[in-house]
């Protein structure tokens, strides 16, 4: 990956962010299934999370098309625009490529949907855009899934408005080396592919500064028992890398505070984000001083379109206190689908073509920075370094450390590593 002007350190607040809104329509096309109209209906298929670990991507995701479709005159079930209706529909899934698969077909086959959106997690994307190639004619915008390969499958009729979670490390592993002075580190990541390619981006910067790793272990999603794990922590080490999200981060967190863990920790770009800092109260001593890296800016960040999006956000059903990665990685896709829909005048004829060529030339200011593509149909984004902090409320928050402009994708894939990937 590459990073461009480098920021200098930025003060901090909470990281109950906001954003706001490029209120825009968007315009519709053709009825569903079919993609050569003009006119008639647009039908946008929504995949996300509503069983498993992430069971409440779902919630996340109709928050985030909420905030976006409320500032066109909309709902989360869809809306009109230059006299076209856009109707959305959703499709639950439990984070795994076999739901998705299923739903993402029965969208398509069955719903007869013109544009899919989503999904939530790492091994669902993969799926998705597998299924993307055979379906040439409809046009498919990521949700948050963030692996690498996703956007290097050459898939051209697929889409992602964000960094991928390699990405999301950049400059993470040197800061860790250089100023928290971590020489050896040890490894305890889910096994799938988003924390492959999470703790990759991190530890390949971590090791090519001079630190080591000192063991790996790899759980399976929904583990609850860390015991063993920790126990396994070797002597030595400086601090713990933690690629977990959502319940199995706030179950690690917790044990890791009941075990006497004192090591500091590094957390994966979920480990740490509002859906686990929302739980237990009991992690504090576990989370705070907790570093980590993503799309998620933390206090003190001042861009004028984040407060107000954090504000439509928290009066969303269902909301967290503020929003997560996952809602704002929803909302900013959303956001630009719907920016694509407006550009092109809600065309879907053509193959989609007028649509697709609006979002891969797609460029404009979000929430959480500017926003371009490549020529891989990769966004081009702005990352964070964030740590962890008590806030003066006694709740934990995260703060800036500093951020980075222009940070685009490179190519390596990771996949399960022992040692430095």
């Amino acid at each position: 990956m590459t990073l461009k002007k480098r920021k200098g350190l930025v003060p901090a607040l909470a990281i109950g962010v906001t954003v706001v809104l490029a209120a825009t329509g968007c315009s519709a096309g053709a009825n569903g299934g079919s993609s050569t109209t003009s006119g008639g209906t647009i039908t946008i298929g929504v995949l996300a999370t509503s069983q498993g670990n992430l069971a409440f991507g779902m919630d996340e995701a109709k928050a985030a098309i909420g905030v976006a479709m409320q500032a066109i005159g909309g709902t989360v079930d869809g809306g009109v625009i230059n006299g076209k209706t856009v109707k959305i529909v959703y499709a639950g899934t439990d984070g795994t490529s076999g739901t998705a698969q299923t739903q993402v077909k029965k969208l398509v086959e069955n719903d007869g949907v013109n544009i899919v959106f989503g999904p939530v997690s790492g091994d669902e994307g993969e799926a998705v855009v597998q299924y993307a190639l055979t379906v040439p004619e409809v046009t498919f915008v990521n949700g948050s899934a963030s692996p690498v390969g996703m956007t290097l499958a050459g898939a051209t009729n697929f889409f992602r408005f964000h960094g991928d979670s390699a990405m999301w490390m950049g400059g993470l592993g040197k800061y860790a080396y250089d100023v928290k002075k971590y020489k050896k580190i040890y490894s305890i990541a889910e096994d799938y592919s988003f924390p492959y390619d999470n703790a990759g981006g991190f530890f390949s910067g971590f090791c090519a500064a001079g630190g080591k790793v000192s063991g790996n272990s790899w759980v399976p999603v929904g583990t609850t028992d860390y015991a063993t794990v920790i126990s396994q922590i070797p002597a030595g080490t400086d601090a713990v890398y933690v690629g977990l999200g959502g319940a199995d981060a706030a179950s690690f967190l917790s044990q890791a505070v009941t075990s006497g863990v004192h090591l500091p920790l590094v957390g994966g770009s979920i480990a740490v984000d509002t859906t686990a800092l929302a739980g237990d109260a009991n992690i504090a001593s576990a989370a705070i001083g907790t570093i980590t890296g993503g799309p998620v800016p933390g206090a003190g960040y001042t861009n004028p379109k984040w407060q107000p999006f954090v504000d439509a956000y928290v009066k969303q059903p269902k909301a967290f206190p503020s929003p997560s990665i996952f809602s704002i990685l929803y909302y900013n896709s959303f956001e630009s689908l719907i920016l694509g829909l407006q550009q092109s005048k809600g065309d879907l004829s053509n193959k989609q073509g007028a649509l697709r060529d609006a979002l891969g030339s797609l460029q404009w200011d979000s929430p959480t920075g500017h926003i371009s593509m490549d020529k891989n149909r990769q966004a081009i984004v702005d990352n964070f370094l964030i740590q962890v902090v008590k806030g003066t409320d006694g709740k934990l928050k995260q703060e800036n450390i500093s951020s980075a402009t222009g940070v685009t994708q490179g190519t390596k894939v990771y996949d399960r590593f022992t040692g430095c990937p």
